[in-house]
């Protein structure tokens, strides 16, 4: 049985400051703020987000393209260039609070001094507007309505 012991989890809303700095929650800093992240933008449910992907979730990504033996050699370098191209990195500030570069707000409908939501996966975590968070988890819901049938979690 696997154990995870510091993981991503919950949702939390925070407000930007002016400096497009967010606040991460304390109990996410221990895997969040113990070295670099990367700042991707992405799309959830066909909404955009800003995923903050930790060492453990880049490496596991890039591990999954590089192990993708239905791809060539060239597709495989195509996507991890990408994924490398699409990635700023970025740490924590002492205060435990993540820069978003102004440049980065835009994709996922962000912007200083507004309202942003904060969603766990696990191994990383999504920066969303409070509207579209709304959104995704009616989306979510939808999706998971039928997994959920068969194994009963919620």
């Amino acid at each position: 049985m696997t154990t995870y012991e510091h993981t991503l989890e919950g949702v939390y809303e925070h407000k930007m400051d002016p400096k497009c700095r967010v606040s991460v929650p304390s109990d996410w800093r221990v895997t969040a703020g113990s070295g670099t992240l990367r700042l991707m933008r992405s799309n959830a449910y066909k909404l955009p987000t800003l995923r903050v992907l930790t060492e453990q979730e880049f490496a596991t990504i890039l591990e999954e393209i590089q192990n993708r033996s239905d791809w060539t050699p060239a597709q495989r370098r195509m996507m991890s260039g990408k994924l490398y191209s699409d990635c700023q990195k970025t740490k924590l500030n002492p205060q435990g609070k993540l820069l978003v570069p102004k440049a980065l707000c835009s994709h996922p409908d962000i912007e200083p001094e507004g309202q942003v939501t904060l969603v766990g996966r696990g191994a990383y975590f999504e920066i969303i507007s409070p509207g579209n968070y709304e959104e995704m988890r009616v989306r979510e819901e939808a999706e998971i309505a039928e997994l959920n049938a068969e194994m009963d979690i919620f």
